[in-house]
């Protein structure tokens, strides 16, 4: 596994595994970590091999937000040092979400502050039974960041949003399931096999189709139904000249089972539609 101070990299079978490696300080958002995320991503970006990202902590601990004793020594640092720092962290936070793989966060513990920001930039979040979220940022007497004023109404509500916000609670992961935050609910000992089980899946897919489906689909909420007739024309237009489509149709044809067969079914015995 490739090492950087805050998370490790390795790739397996076209997946990508990032792992935060600092559980002992339960893996802030930090400086560090978000330059270590960044190298990565630019990593990806460039090794078409590398199909879907997986993105974890440690066991009991995924990240709980900033670096508290960083944040106190900064504390003085002035309006212009805050503003090209959440510049630096924004631009993490695009990449994330615009990232043409599929991404898969896979949630053991406290997501807190940016840490749920963190979490939410995922395509899928996987969350045992020990993970806990909250928007801690007003106990602070700060402003959330990271996008999490953009991403949570969209995906709960104005108003749910507005209470998750406003009122720091810690949320457990059965009502971040339920609140849609969240896509399954595993134990511990079986989330990462879940994660694995689903990336490999996904890992099947045509990838310019996966790239310009999910563009499509993260465009939607801010656009109009003229624009994405538009867009899915020229995505569907761009899908048939690629040779994926020929490979399925024919395969389908011959009985064959095709290249993606679609997700695998939770473990014997859980429920996650439940």
């Amino acid at each position: 596994m490739a090492g950087h101070a805050t998370l490790g990299f390795e790739v397996k079978d076209s997946v990508g595994w990032i792992r935060l490696s600092r559980p002992e300080k339960r893996n802030p958002f930090d400086a560090e970590l978000r330059a270590d995320l960044m190298k990565v991503l630019e990593q990806v970006r460039e090794d078409p091999a590398v199909r879907v990202l997986v993105l974890t902590g440690s066991p009991g601990a995924f990240c709980a937000g900033g670096n508290l004793p960083m944040l106190h020594d900064q504390l003085d640092a002035g309006a212009s040092y805050w503003q090209q720092r959440l510049v630096t962290g924004q631009r993490l936070i695009h990449d994330l979400m615009h990232l043409t793989r599929p991404l898969i966060a896979v949630v053991d513990g406290p997501a807190f502050g940016a840490g749920f920001s963190l979490a939410l930039t995922a395509d899928i979040v996987l969350a045992s039974h020990q993970a806990r979220f909250a928007m801690s940022y007003l106990r602070l007497g700060l402003v959330p960041d990271m996008a999490p004023m953009y991403l949570l109404p969209r995906m709960v509500g104005l108003q749910r949003a507005k209470e998750l916000i406003f009122s720091t609670r810690e949320i457990d992961a059965d009502e971040a399931k339920s609140l849609g935050l969240v896509m399954e609910v595993h134990d511990g000992a079986r989330l990462e096999a879940r994660a694995a089980a689903i990336a490999a899946s996904l890992a099947t897919t045509a990838p310019a189709a996966m790239a310009m489906t999910k563009a499509a689909m993260n465009t939607s909420l801010d656009s109009d139904l003229s624009t994405m007739f538009t867009l899915e024309a020229a995505s569907v237009a761009a899908a048939f000249s690629a040779p994926e489509p020929r490979t399925a149709i024919e395969a389908m044809l011959a009985k064959w089972p095709p290249p993606y067969t679609g997700f695998p079914k939770a473990p014997t015995g859980e429920d996650p539609a439940a």
